[in-house]
């Protein structure tokens, strides 16, 4: 109840002030574990991915995030698992693992902090680790606008819903893993052809 009373009114807000944009809604499958794949630019994307997906979405945000009064509130209602960034934090990784095995849906950002270049940076393992432990379809999305965003500006955010996938790798564990990896930042790079404005595939990256 709370969730959705919290979903709604940052809805409507994202539309008033920042006209955001969804395309690709359809694209979420309406029931079992999803791994949601994001681009990082903002403090504001995890409430954006939240808003655009029509399930209810749980997501891992760096600690230091919980200690913002206001954001605290906001990404708690959100479903926020905290994360200690620097160091495994075995208690995320397990949280993670329960909310994709009770079929739900978990939003990562693999870039691993934010970018404000309006690129895709080379990703962290963990989305694919998830999503490979446990048989989750990937869900690629991008955020375009959130990096020019400011306290007095406000940017229209569009975002973008590709087709879900699932990882098909073969081979040692290490290597299976590596391959997801490169298989999402190809799925974003593609992705990012769909709209103006979108993140591009940053130069030099693979």
């Amino acid at each position: 109840m709370f969730y959705k009373f919290a979903k709604t009114l940052l809805t409507v807000l994202l539309k008033v002030f920042y006209r955001m944009e969804v395309k690709g809604g359809e694209h979420l499958p309406p029931e079992g574990p999803v791994v949601c794949v994001a681009n990082h630019a903002s403090l504001i994307d995890p409430i954006v991915v939240g808003c655009s997906l029509k399930r209810q979405v749980s997501f891992l945000a760096k600690e230091e995030l919980f200690r913002i009064p206001v954001l605290n509130w906001i990404i708690r209602a959100l479903g926020a698992i905290p994360v200690k960034r620097g160091r495994g934090d075995r208690g995320a990784i397990r949280s993670a693992l329960e909310v994709l095995k009770n079929r739900k849906v978990l939003a990562l950002f693999p870039e691993g902090t934010r970018y404000r270049d309006n690129t895709i940076h080379p990703l962290q393992p963990g989305a694919a680790l998830l999503a490979l432990e446990t048989g989750a379809s990937i869900l690629p999305v991008l955020i375009g606008g959130t990096h020019r965003m400011g306290f007095f500006s406000f940017p229209k955010i569009k975002v973008v819903i590709g087709q879900p996938f699932f990882l098909n790798v073969g081979g040692e564990r290490k290597e299976r893993i590596r391959a997801g990896t490169q298989e999402i930042y190809s799925r974003l790079v593609a992705l990012s052809r769909e709209d103006e404005g979108l993140p591009a595939a940053r130069q030099g990256s693979a």
